[in-house]
């Protein structure tokens, strides 16, 4: 990888060879920063850096001794890890009333285990100089929503506690914890893209519970991610942001 000589800063985006971190990797290239994808796929790894022209590992970031390879590999690419991204996680699940323990493991490996082991993994590394970690969490953990998974919803709201509580601890390791509590979000490719190409009326359902009348973009997230990486915001620490819209009602 040829690092960029007026870089802003280097960045490892985790579950980023799709979806929303896919779009997260695009825009903070766009704005002259250092990208490390991550994904489980190693085809879909290999796909992705190729487009993007970046570095990348393939591994399942719900595995801890995974993280540790993904971290060692992020810092041989570009050195310094200066901002990490959180981004794995799944909506998808069994109905509510339909648990199983299994089922309830997978989802917070997923939603929670994920972000976990990529701290840990982290804070094991040789790294002293200030980093800053956004999750990227959702509503769903915020309140509840109907028609959202149990499995997820507590998963989520289990990642929002984490967050608050062990940012309290991160600091002392120069590292600023914060997350990102997401409301609806459209791209191509999307839960909500492929929803709505199957039910046309789906929107403007929703957008009843949406006082601004619109899903999140990528470029919304990836916006509020840089109040967060802003060094001037570093009194930000342990804060869970809503970018929902209005969506939720809890104060």
């Amino acid at each position: 990888m040829i690092l960029k000589k007026d870089f802003k800063q280097n960045v490892l985006i985790t579950g980023s060879t799709s979806g929303l971190g896919y779009y997260l990797s695009e825009l903070f290239i766009n704005d002259n920063y250092n990208v490390f994808i991550n994904g489980s796929s190693k085809p879909k790894l290999e796909r992705a850096k190729k487009k993007l022209e970046v570095d990348g590992y393939a591994c399942d970031v719900t595995k801890p001794n995974e993280c540790s390879k993904l971290i060692n590999n992020a810092r041989k690419s570009f050195g310094n890890i200066d901002i990490i991204i959180c981004n794995v996680g799944s909506g998808s699940s069994v109905p509510i009333g339909k648990e199983d323990p299994k089922e309830w493991k997978r989802m917070f490996d997923l939603n929670l285990f994920s972000t976990i082991n990529t701290i840990d993994a982290f804070l094991k590394s040789p790294q002293k100089s200030p980093s800053s970690v956004i999750c990227i969490s959702s509503i769903c953990g915020h309140e509840y929503v109907p028609g959202a998974p149990a499995t997820y919803s507590v998963a989520k709201s289990a990642l929002n506690t984490y967050i608050k509580v062990y940012s309290k601890y991160l600091e002392g390791q120069n590292i600023n914890l914060n997350g990102l509590v997401c409301g609806n979000i459209l791209f191509k490719g999307s839960v909500w893209d492929k929803k709505m190409r199957l039910n046309k009326n789906i929107k403007s359902s929703l957008m009843k519970d949406v006082p601004v009348k619109r899903f999140a973009k990528p470029d919304d997230i990836y916006r509020a991610i840089k109040l967060f990486t802003n060094k001037k915001n570093s009194f930000m620490s342990g804060s869970l942001l809503l970018i929902d819209g209005g969506q939720t009602r809890s104060i």
